[in-house]
């Protein structure tokens, strides 16, 4: 009988696994590709957002229908003592769209793998008891959850925002760069 096919033999194999071998070591010899480094720039005054929205999207203009690029909140006692400006309150704009955008979006993706029955595959309690799956309603699920689950979430969540808050070395409000979040573990 004659094979018709690829060959498949075990020597066959061996030259394919030492091609692609090969191949993927060449990559070790190139020279990295070094990239400019690109300034990132504070966008803090009112200027400086209309400047950057005309960068960003020349067909779409600034636009601040409420005026907020003009407030200076907590500007009242007994904030006022903290030297509360226009580029702290902006700073703080910012960071609150890109964090409640983040939040958004994780939330949605959240709750369609909810609605769709998609679980974690281990047990949820000390108990061993699996996750609940209350009629496919993420709503449903929630109310399912124990207690002491909910409170674990909120305690990990707040955590989560007060290191987020205090571990930078400077503030969005006082300059630093609105989104940044800083690492949990010090790698250097």
């Amino acid at each position: 009988r004659r094979h018709v096919g690829p060959d498949t033999s075990p020597i066959m194999f061996s030259k394919i696994v030492l091609a692609l071998a090969l191949v993927g070591s060449a990559a070790a010899f190139q020279a990295p590709v070094v990239k400019p480094a690109t300034r990132v720039v504070m966008s803090e005054t009112k200027a400086d957002l209309e400047a950057l929205a005309k960068e960003l999207n020349p067909v779409v203009p600034f636009w601040d229908p409420l005026g907020l690029a003009d407030q200076t909140f907590w500007a009242t006692e007994p904030w006022g003592a903290l030297g509360s400006t226009n580029e702290a309150t902006i700073g703080w704009l910012r960071h609150a769209e890109i964090k409640h955008g983040r939040v958004a979006m994780a939330a949605f993706v959240g709750y369609l793998a909810g609605a769709n029955g998609i679980q974690f595959p281990w047990p949820q309690t000390l108990k061993g008891d699996m996750p609940p799956f209350a009629g496919g309603s993420p709503e449903a699920q929630w109310d399912a959850i124990p207690l002491a689950a909910k409170w674990q979430i909120i305690s990990v969540v707040a955590f989560l925002e007060l290191w987020g808050e205090c571990a930078l070395d400077t503030h969005y409000m006082k300059g630093g760069k609105p989104g940044v979040y800083p690492p949990l573990v010090n790698n250097g």
